[in-house]
């Protein structure tokens, strides 16, 4: 946890946010901020983009615009201004900080780095909105942070603004249930300048916060997240609240994020496994409307299957992700699957939600092109090990190898790659028909499922733009260790994306794959289709499904029998 709040807690200047997950992971360690790369869509994400300090600590989403490139505040032409900084007993910082001076007519920002509390420069005139992070170290050893905020400043001739943390008040963080405490937070503000709205302060943690109010500023909204378990505790509670509160018309005099049960989406979550032991955890991120950093607290269930109940604040866009990994809870990149998916629980009350990680399938294909290096964007992103629940990540996966393989029309091979659902510099070909095939061999420590996998799509080319690749997925139902009963009448759906209007044909196997029996299906819904397969009496059912010419997958050991 040390760590975590040396991240959040940390003035960041805005000269750093160019690169939203890379100032994540300067902030933390500046020799990993190289691995801070995000890809353009959610579906090129990388693991470690989104998850730069590990797994255990936070996901790190990027906002859908840039911020500004800011300016160092330096001698110029310009209005000479002075700057003093006080912590919160009204001396100069200790710890770095910084002020930041957003212009209200919209162009870049300025920085300027403090020492021994002052600093000046020139900037032109105008009216500012400025901004510092000043922490003050407290008689009991802990770090608080006091966000100092000046919402408009004139600056019209030389000038002294004093940014003192002793106006800041407390930023209270509360839930109504006994023994309940803060796990994380954060702490935003989101100014809007020139008709448009910009995230002027983030990456504060909650913990130990202070902010100054604003009175009535139009325009000017404070956001606050907190994550609260039993005791605080990080891993191992039976419930978590995944909150958020946006204080619109600025920062009010009593600050705080104020939790009630009653007014939460109460999320019965059951997590199980690919049927051999093993640790869930997993982050909630809330989608601000606003463009910045998104950020998502880990919590951790424990040994899986597991059942917590998750409360969640309601009317907002959440993207959520749980792991599994080994059963010493370690998380390691190759070690844990992840899945993500999107949710919005519309109203208070109770909400059941079953996470199962089978069957297996491919799902959020792109084909992006390019001729970048490995720093930059993948040329294909495929998340291979997707289910019904939710959309994994691309490889590498734990235990998987494979290829992936761009075919022509006459079947010679254009662009290869040594991970199963994954490739970089791949230019985009000359305009034809292309054959892309996906094959993988999996040994999985906490999984004897989806042993190997084979996918292969058929598209057109007629420019380098990507190309989104159908999916189909499956969904069945099965306990929490991906078992289904024996010899039981087991339902299949298979839910088409980007496939067309065909009716997808489904083949099911006992044997690996060996024999296959076809299984007559009827539709379920606009892009759903059912059908029903007998168990064996023991081992595993393997799943094949097609759509011709379009797709044809198929996973060996998509689930296993009971008993």
């Amino acid at each position: 946890m040390a760590e975590k709040k040396t991240l959040l807690v940390a003035a960041v200047s805005v000269a750093a946010v160019t690169a939203v997950a890379t100032v994540a992971a300067a902030a933390h360690d500046p020799g990993r901020a190289s691995a801070g790369r995000v890809a353009a869509t959610q579906a090129a994400s990388d693991v470690e983009g989104r998850y730069p300090h590990g797994l255990r600590h936070e996901a790190v989403t990027k906002g859908a615009q840039r911020p500004a490139k800011a300016r160092r505040l330096s001698a110029g032409k310009g209005v000479k201004v002075a700057f003093t900084v006080l912590d919160r007993n009204g001396r100069a910082p200790a710890d770095p900080t910084s002020v930041d001076l957003y212009p209200l007519n919209g162009d870049d920002p300025f920085y300027a780095e403090v020492r021994d509390g002052r600093v000046e420069g020139e900037v032109p005139a105008g009216r500012y909105a400025v901004l510092s992070r000043v922490a003050t170290a407290g008689p009991d050893g802990t770090t608080s942070t006091a966000l100092v905020y000046r919402p408009e400043v004139d600056v019209a001739k030389a000038a002294g603004v004093v940014l003192d943390a002793r106006e800041a008040r407390p930023i209270a963080a509360t839930v109504d249930r006994a023994g309940a405490g803060l796990v994380d937070g954060e702490v935003r503000v989101v100014q809007e300048i020139a008709g448009a709205p910009v995230v002027t302060s983030q990456m504060m943690g909650l913990r130990n916060a202070y902010v100054t109010p604003t009175g009535r500023v139009p325009g000017l909204s404070f956001d606050l997240q907190g994550v609260f378990t039993r005791g605080g505790a990080e891993s191992g509670s039976p419930y978590v609240y995944n909150a958020v509160v946006r204080h619109p018309g600025g920062v009010p005099r009593k600050p705080g994020l104020h939790v009630r049960t009653k007014d939460m989406a109460a999320v019965r979550t059951t997590y199980g496994t690919e049927g051999r032991p093993a640790c869930v955890g997993g982050h909630a991120t809330p989608a601000w409307p606003d463009p910045g950093v998104q950020i998502g607290f880990f919590t951790g269930v424990g040994a899986a299957p597991a059942t917590r109940t998750e409360y969640y604040s309601p009317g907002v866009d959440w993207n959520l992700d749980w792991m599994n990994t080994t059963p010493d809870c370690g998380f390691g990149f190759e070690t844990t699957e992840v899945w993500q998916r999107d949710e919005r629980f519309p109203k208070p009350g109770p909400v059941q939600r079953r996470l199962t990680p089978a069957p297996f399938g491919p799902r959020k294909g792109l084909v992006i092109w390019g001729e970048t290096g490995d720093g930059g964007e993948p040329a294909l992103t495929i998340g291979m090990h997707s289910t019904a629940n939710g959309a994994s990540y691309m490889a590498p996966y734990a235990g998987a190898t494979g290829t992936s393989v761009l075919r022509d029309a006459s079947g010679r091979v254009v662009r290869t790659y040594g991970q199963p659902g994954a490739a970089w510099n791949w230019p985009a070909p000359k305009p034809g028909d292309y054959t892309l095939t996906v094959d993988e061999k999996r040994a999985a420590p906490q999984s004897p499922l989806a042993v190997r996998q084979h996918a292969v799509w058929h598209f057109t080319v007629r420019d380098g733009q990507a190309i989104p690749l159908p999916s189909l997925a499956y969904r069945t139902a099965l306990d929490t260790s991906a078992r289904a009963k024996a010899g039981a009448r087991q339902r299949i759906t298979v839910t088409t994306d980007r496939t067309g209007a065909a009716r997808p044909k489904l083949w099911a196997s006992s044997d690996d794959g060996r024999t296959w029996k076809a299984v007559a299906v009827t539709r379920a819904g606009k892009a759903a289709w059912t059908g029903t397969v007998i168990n064996p009496r023991a081992g595993f059912v393997s799943l094949r499904a097609s759509v011709p010419g379009v797709l044809d997958q198929t996973v060996i050991r998509a689930y296993a029998i009971r008993g």
